[in-house]
This record gives structure tokens, sequence and C-alpha cells, in this order.
């Protein structure tokens, strides 16, 4: 017999908000168990085990509380929601940064209930490291665990520096198939590469930059192969889909058109619904796009509403739903949990605006990697 599973909330809530975390918990046939303090959950999941965590996102705890649960292996797979008083994109960047999984409206019933509904019945175990050694260099604690969660959860096995030698030596000792580090670190990136290449070390290096720099390191490392410059500011998901692309061996795309990331807060609900829930795009394509969520429309076609990139108005599309990722055992490895849609309808209007706008943001992150020139802020 499977043991319960249990809900742990975090946060000041008000008794409407314990009435729907109970309410939700009640049909979801999940215990559930509220607590105020950081001090006093920390002790609960001490001698409990969580299916998932639910954190107060107005908690001036809630950060540092999520990010002390991703520090540790047991909590590494462990569900995390955040209730946010404005679903916006702000919030997701915010939840991201913690190493949260995803964002709800506060106090809102059926966001939470479909997520716990699609809870897996069982303790989701990673996946086997047999994707490669990753190195994550960064002087910053918070997001070297973050970017360490990531990565292990794809099935990397995970080493940390936190200083320009001890990625140096590290790199040219041992075997090291992927370097993740930031402009704040390696300051200088070129002279390193150049070090590592003189050693024979040539492993694929993704470097975290913020965006008003991404020109400058751009054009410095133009003419290194296996690196790519990202914006630092953006979710450490997108680290996973850099080192993807990196990875992927050349010339052997067939894809009808590149994919791009692309982070903002879609709209979505299964067509015919009254409600929106809301998710977070992870990239785009010119007839689709993958949304972030742990609770993706159960029917196969789904209406949704965002922000296109370069644009200042919301489109409403149609999409065919053709792909789902939960949480399950080594679904982590390519994109977080989501769903894939190909666009298939919508007002000509809005159809016509989404494709003008891929083209022409596609068109300019092309444009910018080849002379180095900064694309417009990717919303993070």
């Amino acid at each position: 017999m499977n043991a319960p599973r249990h809900l742990l909330a975090l946060g000041l809530f008000s008794s409407h908000e314990r009435a729907v975390l109970a309410q939700a918990a009640r049909e979801a046939a999940i215990e559930m168990t509220a607590m105020s303090d950081a001090a006093t959950a920390r002790h609960w999941l001490s001698e409990h085990s969580a299916s998932a965590l639910l954190i107060d996102g107005e908690s001036p705890e809630a950060d540092a509380f999520a990010v002390e649960r991703r520090a540790e292996a047991a909590h590494s797979t462990l569900p995390v929601f955040v209730w946010a008083t404005e679903v916006s994109d702000l919030a997701f960047a915010e939840a991201f940064s913690w190493g949260a999984d995803d964002v709800m409206q506060r106090g809102a019933l059926n966001p939470l209930l479909s997520r716990l509904r699609q809870l897996p019945k069982e303790p989701i175990a990673l996946p086997a490291s047999n994707r490669g050694t990753v190195l994550v260099a960064d002087d910053d604690r918070s997001r070297r665990i973050v970017l360490g969660r990531v990565l292990r959860n794809a099935g990397w096995s995970v080493t940390f520096a936190i200083n320009d030698e001890d990625l140096f030596r590290f790199v040219s000792e041992r075997s090291v198939d992927l370097v993740v580090s930031n402009t704040t670190l390696t300051q200088e990136p070129k002279a390193l590469l150049e070090r590592l290449q003189e050693q024979g070390k040539n492993p694929l290096f993704v470097l975290n930059t913020p965006p008003r720099l991404l020109h400058r390191y751009r054009g410095l490392l133009g003419d290194f192969e296996n690196v790519s410059v990202t914006d630092g500011f953006a979710p450490a998901e997108n680290v996973l889909f850099v080192s993807n692309e990196l990875g992927r061996p050349r010339g052997g795309d067939k894809r009808k058109s590149a994919r791009l990331l692309y982070g903002t807060a879609v709209g979505f609900r299964s067509m015919g619904r009254e409600m929106d829930d809301y998710g977070y795009s992870y990239n785009i394509s010119e007839g689709g796009l993958y949304v972030r969520t742990l609770a993706p429309p159960a029917d196969d076609i789904a209406w949704l509403e965002l922000v296109p990139p370069r644009s200042d108005r919301r489109v409403r599309l149609v999409g065919q739903v053709v792909w789902r990722r939960g949480l399950a055992k080594g679904e982590f490895a390519t994109v977080p949990p989501g769903f894939g849609v190909q666009i298939v309808d919508g007002a000509k209007l809005d159809l016509d605006h989404w494709n003008e706008r891929y083209e022409q943001y596609g068109g300019d992150l092309n444009r910018s990697l080849r002379a180095g020139a900064p694309p417009a802020r990717v919303p993070a």
C-alpha cells in the first residue's frame, strides 16, 4: 500500500486561503499541513516526506527556504509551487530564481487542485547521471544550487567551483564535458579558454552574462565553436536548452524552423473552458511553442494567450497539444515539465502578428550572433 501523499504549505495564509488549501488537498486525496514560519517547516521536513511544497511568494523567507531545499539531495525533485498575488513575468522570474517549478494565482482553487492531481503517486527519483560531468562555476551560492539542481535532474553529474583558478584546475585535471560559468567569476573567458585549449581541453562552455554585456562577450568569443554566451538573468533552465543545442551534432538539424528561447507568462485553457491557467513559455518556433507548467491541459486543443517577442500586445492562439512532459523519472533531460503545442488556428490578425514577430525575433538573434550586436532583452 502506498504511503499517503502530503502537501506542505509555508506562509501567512488567510482563513480563506487555508480553506482553499484544505479543499484542494481533500479533493486530490492528499494530506496537507500549513505552517507560518520557515524554522517549523524545516523541522517538519526533517521528519516527514512531502510530495509537494507550496510557498507564499509574499513571505520574506520564501526565497531562502526554497533555495535551502534545492541544496538538499532529498528535495532536488520535490515539486515546489509559489502562490503569487499577481501571476506575471516578474513572479515567474523570482520563483524560478529560487528553484521553484511553477507559479499560481494566490488563493485560487482550480490551479492548485489540477497540480496536486497530477503529482506522481511515488517519490520522484533522479535519473541516472549518464550525460557526463558538468562543472558549475559561480561565485553566488544560490545560483550554484539552482543551476546544479537543473543539470542534475537532467542526468548530469555535477560539481562546483567558486573561482577561476578552481575552474581551470578542475577542467585541466579531470574529464569535464560541460562548463557553466558567468562573467562575474570568469572575467577573462577568452584567456581561460585559450589556457584550457593549451592543455588539450575543449569542453562545451556556457557563459552567463547580464544582457548589457551580451554584445561584448559574443564578439569576444565568436571564434570558439563549443562556446555559447547567454542571458545570465534568465531562468536556470535556459542553460539546459543552450547546452543541449550546443551539444547537438553539426549538420543534422531537420527542424523546419529554429527553436528560440523566449520567456513570458502564458495564459492557457482547454478549448471551451472558462478560466485561464498560467504557465511560462520556454521556447518558440515558427509554428509552435513549449509552455512550462506542472498542469498541462488535459484536452488536446488549447487556447493560448501571450505577448509575442518584440511586441507590446497580446495574441490569442489555438494550439494542438503534441506532447507533454511530467515529473516522472527521465523526463527532465531536455525540457522542464510542461507541454508543447503546434499552433493550428487563431484570429487572422493574431496569427499574422505572431508569425511576423517570430520571424523578426529569429532574424535579429541570428544577426546578433553573427555580428556580436546585442539582442533585445528576452523577458525573464
